[in-house]
């Protein structure tokens, strides 16, 4: 009987402390077929370049993830989460890191806010998908803003949460020690550097059909020649019910180097529910200063925005964004997308730019077609 009672007792205890935490699986699965035109300025049988492709992550990154929380008790929580990118087209991982998306730990609690330490979104990265989105189709990657782009995630990084002061509004805080944990000389590697040290801040404010930000970030991008990058965004947003209007601004400065211009990116985006479960989102983004792009050093993928030149002329670039979504589910939806870049004389942004790369005063476009699942 006795060994009942304490078989029983091991059992609730079990129970209880189960019940004060939690692990969940979950991810995304996307995948497209897709249709991008480049021009290289060379062409082939008077053509400019085509790559009709099977993409993945192009309405939302393919990803496979595991987050949790536990009750510490005192109102006291404990919280991680490790994410992956997962390329649904070749079932490949998106770079050498496994949890590139995310990989952080943290403590929270309502009195005290909330403090995450490691691999996230920085402030400005986060705010940027969430207010216009920061997919190869998006105007932020297209124009390859420092934010959408180059600093869209961070290494090394603390972050702030504080708690809710005023109802709607969320202040935030990050620094990080070195936003690139493998870069040459960062300031975790080298004594006496500060390459790759950051910091930055961002305010939401959500209050009914009305939303609205304001984001920040600095990182010492050359020890040097004492240069940082800068990046500033901000956004404002109203739920008409007819449709949901969002007009944005971005300022990306090379502060220290006087030889560059900054890139600015401002433009708009209306959403408008036609009908259950069918939304079509339409908008034009006007990329000033837009010289181009930075390859990594394989040549596989965008990693900065190229500062032109003071003084160049016509170094602008139009962006129209087109977007239908049909929800098939609250977890399953069908998309289309469609995205054309006009270039000025001095500009070569392009749509997936590494393996679509335009020239100077040519267009890009792309139109995608595909499946999203989240579970």
């Amino acid at each position: 009987m006795k060994k009942t009672v304490l078989a029983l007792a091991a059992i609730a205890a079990s129970s209880a402390a189960f019940a004060q935490s939690s692990v969940t699986l979950y991810g995304v699965v996307d995948a497209s077929v897709e249709s991008v035109k480049g021009n290289t300025g060379a062409t082939v049988s008077g053509k400019s370049t085509t790559f009709n492709r099977v993409s993945s992550g192009n309405l939302a990154t393919s990803r496979l993830g595991f987050k949790g929380v536990e009750d510490l008790g005192g109102g006291l929580k404990a919280k991680f989460q490790l994410e992956a990118t997962v390329n649904a087209d070749t079932g490949a991982s998106a770079s050498g890191r496994f949890f590139d998306r995310a990989a952080w730990l943290g403590l929270a609690s309502a009195e005290a806010g909330e403090l995450r330490i490691g691999r996230q979104d920085s402030l400005i990265g986060a705010q940027i998908a969430d207010a216009i989105g920061a997919q190869a189709y998006d105007a932020s990657v297209v124009a390859a803003t420092l934010g959408g782009v180059t600093y869209r995630r961070i290494d090394n990084a603390l972050t702030y949460i504080a708690p809710t002061f005023v109802p709607g509004l969320t202040l935030s805080a990050q620094y990080s020690t070195a936003t690139d944990g493998s870069a040459t000389n960062n300031a975790e590697l080298t004594n006496g550097s500060k390459l790759g040290r950051a910091y930055g801040f961002a305010a939401n404010f959500v209050q009914g059909p009305l939303s609205a930000g304001a984001s920040y970030i600095n990182v010492n991008s050359n020890q040097t020649l004492q240069q940082e990058h800068v990046g500033l965004f901000a956004y404002g947003a109203y739920d008409l019910g007819v449709a949901k209007l969002t007009a944005f601004y971005n300022d990306d400065t090379n502060d220290g180097n006087r030889a560059v211009n900054g890139n600015r990116l401002y433009g708009f985006n209306a959403a408008v529910p036609v009908v259950t479960g069918l939304t079509i989102t339409g908008g034009y983004a006007y990329a000033k200063n837009a010289t181009g792009y930075v390859l990594n050093s394989a040549g596989t993928s965008v990693t900065s925005a190229a500062f032109g030149a003071k003084g160049t002329k016509h170094d602008n670039a139009g962006i129209i964004t087109l977007k239908a979504q049909y929800d098939l589910s609250k977890r399953t939806a069908v998309y289309a997308l469609f995205t054309e870049v006009q270039n000025g004389d001095k500009a070569r942004l392009a749509i997936t730019a590494a393996t679509s790369p335009t020239a100077n005063d040519k267009s890009s476009r792309g139109l995608a077609v595909g499946v999203r699942h989240a579970f």
